[in-house]
C-alpha cells in the first residue's frame, strides 16, 4: 500500500475553551473540503480529559499539507487558536499500513 501523509495532533486548550478552540478547528477545515489532496480531516474531543482535542489528517502528500497550511487564511485560524493552548500542539505524523477507510493510491 502506497503511504498517504498522515497526522495525529493533540491539543490541550486552557480551561474551558475547547469548545471555541473546536470551532475554529471546524472552521479552518472548510477550505479541505474542496482540497483533493485532503482525505481526512477530523476533529474530536477527547472523552476524558475536557481539555483535550484530537485532529486526524490524512493527505497525499506532505507538500500539499504543508501548501494547504501555509495559506493566509489558515494562518489567521492559527493565530486565532494559539492563545487559546497551552503550549504548541503535539504533532505525530504516522504511516497507515491497511484496513478499512483509506483506499490505496
Amino acid at each position: 500500500m502506497d503511504t498517504y501523509y498522515a497526522l495525529i495532533n493533540k491539543m490541550t486548550v486552557k480551561s474551558g475553551r475547547r469548545d471555541e478552540v473546536v470551532t475554529i478547528l471546524l472552521e479552518s477545515g472548510k477550505p479541505f473540503n474542496d482540497n483533493p489532496s485532503c482525505i481526512l480531516y477530523l476533529v474530536y474531543k477527547d472523552k476524558r480529559d475536557p481539555n483535550i482535542i484530537w485532529v486526524e489528517d490524512v493527505w497525499t502528500n506532505q507538500n500539499d499539507h504543508t501548501a494547504a497550511m501555509s495559506t493566509p487564511e489558515m494562518r489567521s485560524h492559527i493565530m486565532r487558536c494559539v492563545p487559546l493552548l497551552e503550549g504548541m500542539p503535539e504533532q505525530i505524523e504516522i504511516t497507515s499500513v491497511g484496513g478499512k477507510g483509506l483506499a490505496s493510491h
